[in-house]
């Protein structure tokens, strides 16, 4: 039996290929070339005994560098050629003999450092099943062993094999659990690899994954492209087309329909083309005589292109991608062309498809723009611009140093009309997209006006930088490349011009996004510069924020996460970091970033409105402090007058006007039904008013009472509670803070969330908390006081129970995770079968909602090894 293993997992490794090998000079080169030409050998003997005998050959050849070699430090290279021939010699004679040799190689080559990795690797699957299997593993226990060498090959040249190998294993064994493992794995850690993406494709039949198109292209102009960097902020079609397809007018019919629609869907939308003929000029000539300025880029090899061969497949073919830079892979079939009774394609169904996703809509794409574009970091959210604390010195530490100002500086009137041109969010992303182009070209007017008439000044760079900045958002905007040119050179020139240290964010931003470009740089590398500051000290909150965005321009999703996860935990509160940082911490946003952009289905909204709607806390609480009004002028403090309450604060404009306003019903009809349920008298409402006239509203809540708390926000959309937050979209619903009864932050939905998670969330924010506490009082052995709290907000059920008339009561519907709390509690308690009924009943729910909406919700893994211990009478 144990020689069937070997034999199988021999051959398993065989088909997986043979690695690279580094090279030294601790054993001739000459001596490891000669070993290699006899493996290779084998490959053209023409009988089985030529191979043997090749095979042997390298065998002992092998063996005699390594004795004469032993403490060599390229002796891992010898051994893995070894390795392989032992391998091959093994497949050919599978005796006892060559099988003990075959391990006790294995067994030297586990020991290689991580430059060998690659050598290494299929020894130690090897050596790992082989144990396995000696123990009588179950498929589902091999497959386990695998972590560790998920965990040993990481940052190694052999990670992408091992995740590879690991998740073949997982697709044959049919582990749901360690395939969403290993899918997120290659998510993060090789999202833009055309390997890995392809090795996708190919493997997961009938799923679709999204995964960002990377890489640096020349345009018919001879200038260069970086994907996904220069289409970011946008939904983005690449349409790859062949002169020589007729079969319905494709281009044509396309071209036609973008022209008829490009001046209403030009700011949300925009169309690269990859012609596969390998035309001289990419097809520009083609794509203008048919009236479209689509920039033309070249594809090297047509079909044969890594990419053409990876994404498309096929064309004609428009692939779209996210504003993040994400497509849709889908891996069996395709979706059918939209046609028309004509049998041509029907493109404007699809211009009206594709402009009616949550990734175009116009307030979202318009928020990412400006982040792209570099507005936060010119921009005070924190109040009115100061010339002597621009938020380029403000951003450096908690006690700015003031700049001097003197006759030689530029006129504070002028430094303000430039500001002007920067409207803060929220109002800045609800602006036309024409609004916004006029405000940038006004700031690129008067910028260069005072560039010309303050050339020595020595707080020049502040105007430097907002033309910087203008000029980024204007290439974001029309996509221009003259607009991106002229900011580097602005960018340049301030670098020349000096400024002081810390200031240049913007600049390093701008520059960065050209280093990029280059096809020999390391573009990783490079990005991770932006981990420390020009003076090699630590980094401030803008410069890893440009760090975190120029993670996007590359693709490299890990890498976005190091710096999310370092701005978060160090600059979490600091003012001039408020408008990053509620984007980060934005939930729409958040489930979007990497997300595949396709909906087909009823199964995808229901996934997102599950996701967003499931109250975890924010992974990063926020220190929040404002102070709202009462309708008579006294002052309400946040946090400190929440009374030792959960606390919900709506802020919304008056709704009183607005007959269609959610903001009622999501009172009336969910947040106090949820309250009088609950019956611990521990949860209030408050409704804060950003913009509203007190009379109206008064009069309203006389007729139509809320039965909440109601108050103002004192300087509407400038108090700082609307920076420091991010509140979003407050003249259409509401954005929902909610502070725990020690008053710190438990979440904060914005209100491009709280529409489309519905109320659940709040709700789940409690019960989430609440199912907390009870674990924590678990771990410190107060199971009484657990039992206490979950059965007052769980109260055990007794079946025979009648009512005042005899009649049997309802069973009533408890919300999971308080279910799963009791269970804990019922467990520690001793009561398992108590515990397992309320197990089962969480188990059946997950497992009801991951058939309504096709997939794995989180939990269902723990319910259902719950479940499973309780039956097996495992505690």
């Amino acid at each position: 039996m144990r020689k069937r293993i070997v034999q199988i997992i021999v051959a398993t490794l065989w088909m997986a290929g043979s690695p690279s090998f580094a090279q030294d000079t601790e054993v001739a080169q000459t001596a490891i070339d000669k070993l290699k030409a006899s493996l290779a050998d084998q490959k053209t003997a023409t009988s089985e005994a030529r191979k043997r005998l090749a095979v042997k050959r390298a065998v002992r050849d092998g063996g005699k560098l390594l004795k004469e070699h032993p403490n060599a430090e390229n002796r891992f290279e010898v051994l893995g050629l070894l390795f392989q021939a032992q391998r091959q010699l093994f497949g050919l004679d599978d005796s006892s003999r060559n099988r003990e040799a075959l391990l006790e190689t294995c067994k030297a080559l586990v020991k290689a450092p991580d430059r060998y990795a690659d050598l290494r690797l299929d020894a130690d699957l090897l050596l790992t099943q082989i144990e396995a299997a000696r123990k009588g593993a179950t498929s589902g226990e091999r497959l386990a062993t695998l972590l560790p060498l998920v965990t040993r090959y990481r940052d190694t040249p052999a990670e992408g094999r091992m995740l590879r190998t690991a998740l073949l294993m997982a697709l044959e064994t049919g582990d749901p659990k360690m395939i969403k493992f290993l899918r997120n794995e290659m998510a993060v850690r090789f999202a833009g690899d055309l390997e890995m993406i392809e090795f996708q494709r190919e493997k997961l039949g009938g799923q679709v994954f999204g995964a960002p198109l990377s890489g640096i292209f020349k345009r018919s102009d001879g200038t260069h492209m970086r994907l996904p960097s220069d289409v970011l902020g946008k939904t983005t079609v690449l349409y790859f087309w062949s002169k020589k397809d007729t079969s319905d007018d494709h281009l044509q019919g396309l071209a036609e329909e973008w022209n008829k629609q490009k001046a209403k869907v030009g700011d949300r939308l925009q169309i690269v083309s990859f012609n596969v003929d390998e035309l001289p000029d990419a097809g520009e000539k083609i794509l203008r005589d048919l009236g479209v300025e689509w920039p033309a880029l070249h594809l090297p090899g047509g079909r044969e292109n890594p990419i053409y061969k990876t994404f498309p497949r096929r064309d004609p073919y428009m692939m779209t991608l996210s504003p993040t830079g994400y497509a849709a892979l889908i891996m069996a079939g395709s979706t059918r062309r939209k046609v028309t009774d004509t049998g041509k394609t029907d493109f404007s169904r699809w211009f009206q498809s594709s402009l009616a996703r949550d990734w175009s809509r116009e307030r979202y794409t318009a928020q990412l723009n400006s982040l792209l574009a570099g507005d936060f970091l010119v921009t005070d959210p924190e109040g009115e611009f100061n010339p002597s604390l621009p938020p380029e010195i403000k951003a450096l530490s908690a006690t700015p140093t003031p700049l001097d100002r003197s006759a030689d500086c530029v006129p504070d009137n002028v430094l303000h009309d430039i500001q002007k041109c920067f409207v803060k969010p929220p109002l800045r992303y609800r602006l036309a997209s024409s609004e916004i182009r006029g405000n940038y070209e006004k700031a690129e007017e008067l910028c260069a006006q005072a560039i010309a008439a303050h050339s020595n000044a020595p707080d020049l760079w502040i105007v430097r930088n907002r033309r910087i900045a203008a000029q980024l958002g204007l290439w974001k905007l029309t996509n221009d490349i003259a607009h991106f040119e002229t900011a580097l050179t602005e960018a340049r020139l301030s670098l020349q011009a000096g400024m002081p240290k810390g200031a240049e964010t913007i600049v390093r931003y701008c520059l960065g996004m050209e280093a990029i470009r280059n096809p020999d740089a390391d573009a990783e590398a490079f990005v991770r510069g932006f981990n420390k500051g020009l003076d090699e000290k630590d980094a401030s909150g803008p410069t890893l924020a440009a760090g975190a965005l120029l993670s996007l321009d590359i693709a490299n999703r890990g890498l976005h996460e190091e710096f999310r996860e370092r701005i978060l935990s160090t600059h979490l509160d600091h003012p001039m970091m408020w408008t990053f940082n509620s984007w980060l911490l934005n939930r729409e946003h958040r489930y979007w970033l990497f997300r595949v952009p396709f909906v087909a289905g009823w199964s995808y909204g229901r996934q997102h409105q599950w996701i967003l709607s499931r109250g975890n806390p924010d992974e990063f609480p926020r220190k929040v402090a404002g102070e709202l009004r009462t309708f008579e002028g006294e002052p309400y403090r946040i946090p400190e007058d929440s009374k030792g309450k959960w606390t919900i604060v709506l802020f919304t404009n008056s709704w009183v006007e607005d007959p269609r306003s959610p903001l009622p019903a999501t009172i009336t009809r969910y947040l106090n039904p949820f309250i009088e349920k609950r019956g611990l008298g521990d949860v209030q409402v408050i409704v804060a008013v950003i913009d509203g006239e007190v009379g109206p509203i008064r009069e309203y809540l006389k007729e139509k009472p809320l039965n909440c708390e109601t108050l103002i926000v004192a300087g509407g959309i400038k108090n700082r509670l609307v920076q420091q937050l991010g509140i979003l979209d407050e003249d259409t619903g509401a954005n929902a803070l909610v502070l725990r009864p020690d008053s710190s932050v438990a979440g904060f939905v914005s209100g491009l969330t709280f529409t489309r998670s519905k109320t659940e969330i709040i709700d789940n924010l409690i019960i989430r908390q609440d199912e907390q506490t009870v674990s924590e009082l678990l771990e410190k052995g107060e199971v009484e006081k657990a039992r206490e709290l979950i059965f007052k907000l769980a109260p055990p059920f007794d079946p025979e129970a009648v009512d005042e008339k005899g009649r049997k009561l309802k069973k009533p519907v408890y919300n999971y995770a308080h279910l799963r709390a009791r269970a804990r509690v019922y467990l520690a308690l001793g009561n398992r079968e108590a515990a397992l009924a309320d197990a089962e009943e969480v188990l059946d729910f997950l497992t009801t909602k991951g058939g309504w909406m096709s997939m794995r919700p989180e939990g269902l893994d723990e319910a259902e090894d719950f479940v499973k211990s309780l039956k097996g009478g495992k505690k």
